[in-house]
């Protein structure tokens, strides 16, 4: 008898230990790269969010670490605010001066030493080519990085959210639009950064130009982004005779050109810029004087000289109080806004902080205007983000709005310009 009951305890134990097998082959089917569905992602503990970001602090653009001075300045007001579900949130930030093998070799930093959650506004469309398909493959969300090439976002990549601009390629085709139904421009030249991000725009201006009867092309220049001296590209120009110059570049480049441009007279001449470069007041001190004054570039931000707007006020406040020996320009309100589209995702997630259900959260953002940007908008099947801009004219030392709000349509292709 005992012999036989200790034969029955056996197979009773055999078929336990078989059904939870079974359980747990059941329960791995709910998993997502290896991790229960339910998992806190990488980066997320119980009180704290890690987030990353690469983009340049020293070398030829540096003038773009204050993007991230503006995001630091947000996270900081919202962490002694509580925090996003009770997490505080760190950012990461190294230097990677412009260059695409430091972004790359970031982008592993962030990743594997430092295991964030997320990156954001990493700046430069070379340095995010040079690390987007590692991001990519780790499945690391990449939130509103400073490039408006359209293969990041068209067609869709699941961990790849926006820009913090216009697509380039959509800023062109408005700004043509503008220089020649506005500006009543007949004879256009085109200067242009020598890199993936110069190309687009000029590509695209190239292809319709065709478009406008009686406008033509007359030259093009070309620079590197760490260029200084520009006399031969603005002689070049000259000596073409335009009445409308684009520009497609970051920053200091254009500012360069615009001087040399200046000094031999041809400061008279429609100058039309990028947003990345033109969208900031910094540019009248780079420039110096009279010069940058009457170019003409995109927006897609509050202007900063609505001093009734309640949430420029909070914005300058709490800048002053984190920097208080700096200005707060453009680029600064740009890392605010990014920042603030970053939290808002964090929020509608709600504590269960997953990858997946935080970049499902960005298709509830429909026009959404909780941040400085003019509208800010996802799907399944637009992961561009920023989807509204406007034009802009260098005036006395501010960047004015001179158009009604232009809107590109991702999934239609349609740019609804403004009635005249």
């Amino acid at each position: 008898m005992v012999k036989k009951g200790f034969t029955l305890f056996i197979a009773f134990m055999m078929v336990f230990l078989l059904a939870a097998c079974n359980g747990e082959k059941t329960s791995s089917n709910n998993t997502t790269g290896g991790k229960d569905s339910n998992e806190l992602a990488q980066g997320v503990t119980k009180n704290e969010i890690m987030i990353g970001h690469s983009a340049p602090q020293t070398g030829p653009v540096a003038v773009y670490d204050t993007f991230r001075k503006g995001m630091d300045t947000y996270f900081q007001y919202i962490n002694e605010n509580g925090g996003v579900n009770g997490r505080k949130i760190k950012l990461i930030a190294y230097d990677d001066q412009y260059q695409p093998t430091k972004a790359s070799q970031n982008a592993k930093k962030l990743v594997e030493e430092d295991k964030v959650f997320a990156v954001i506004g990493n700046q430069g469309s070379a340095a995010n080519l040079a690390a987007k398909d590692y991001y990519i493959n780790k499945g690391i969300p990449v939130i509103l990085p400073g490039t408006g090439l359209k293969g990041f976002v068209d067609p869709p990549v699941k961990n790849w959210m926006g820009a913090t601009m216009m697509n380039y390629e959509v800023e062109a085709q408005i700004m043509l639009n503008y220089a020649v139904n506005e500006l009543g421009a007949k004879k256009i030249a085109i200067a242009y950064q020598n890199d993936d991000f110069g190309k687009a725009p000029y590509n695209k201006i190239k292809e319709i130009i065709k478009t406008y009867p009686g406008v033509e092309l007359v030259a093009e220049v070309t620079y590197l982004p760490a260029d200084t001296e520009f006399s031969a590209q603005a002689q070049k120009l000259q000596q073409a005779k335009p009445d409308t110059i684009f520009n497609f570049g970051v920053m200091s480049p254009v500012v360069n050109l615009k001087k040399a441009m200046y000094k031999i007279g041809l400061d008279k001449t429609k100058y039309i810029v990028s947003s990345i470069a033109g969208g900031d007041t910094h540019a009248f001190q780079l420039a110096g004087g009279d010069v940058w004054e009457r170019t003409y570039s995109g927006g897609i931000l509050i202007s900063l000289d609505d001093e009734n707007n309640e949430k420029i006020k909070l914005f300058k406040e709490r800048f002053k109080k984190s920097y208080p020996n700096e200005q707060a320009t453009n680029f600064v309100e740009s890392g605010w806004s990014a920042a603030q589209v970053f939290v808002e995702a964090l929020k509608r997630s709600g504590d269960n902080l997953t990858w997946d259900n935080f970049l499902k959260s960005f298709n509830t953002f429909d026009n959404w205007d909780g941040s400085m940007y003019a509208g800010v908008s996802f799907s399944e099947n637009n992961h561009y983000g920023i989807t509204k801009m406007y034009m802009t004219k260098a005036e006395n030392g501010k960047i004015v709005q001179i158009s009604d709000s232009i809107e590109f349509e991702p999934e239609t292709g349609k740019i609804s310009l403004p009635k005249k």
